[in-house]
């Protein structure tokens, strides 16, 4: 067997993947909170699993970042979905239940509103990102029937 050279490397895909944990979060009508970013892109709260934390601290440092608010519960890996970003790189969604501490949110991190949605609202959505978009992929696992 041959070494490869670092030119034949370089033409391989790219094992990277951008992991984020996300939270389902749900008020008494079942309905899920969506935050809207500063393109007005809807996506779950949640974000970018930083090396070092575990995927629970990951959802509560996203959720104030994003929120402003505290989390109560969360839950083990509800599911997960994958997709590629606008920007080309390869994304990983793991998705938790979530229960917020507070509903009095104070939007950061570019995070400009946030309202609940049903599913056929959720589906309704037009989406900036297709990494965030492919949540509709996921409509049965969100609301099993």
């Amino acid at each position: 067997m041959s070494e490869l050279a670092l030119e034949d490397l370089r033409d391989l895909p790219s094992p990277f993947y951008r992991v984020a944990g996300k939270a389902l979060i749900f008020d008494d009508q079942q309905r899920l909170l969506l935050v809207f970013n500063g393109e007005g892109n809807p996506e779950l709260p949640g974000g970018g699993w930083e090396h070092g934390e575990s995927l629970e601290d990951c959802i509560r440092r996203e959720i104030d970042e994003e929120l402003g608010v505290g989390v109560r519960k969360i839950s083990s890996i509800l599911f997960s979905f994958r997709a590629q970003s606008r920007f080309g790189w390869h994304t990983l969604r793991l998705v938790v239940w979530a229960e917020l501490a507070s509903s009095e949110f104070q939007f950061g991190d570019g995070m400009q509103s946030a309202r609940f949605v049903t599913r056929e609202e959720l589906l309704g959505l037009d989406y900036v990102d297709p990494a965030d978009a492919a949540i509709k992929t996921c409509v049965d696992q969100i609301w099993p029937a």
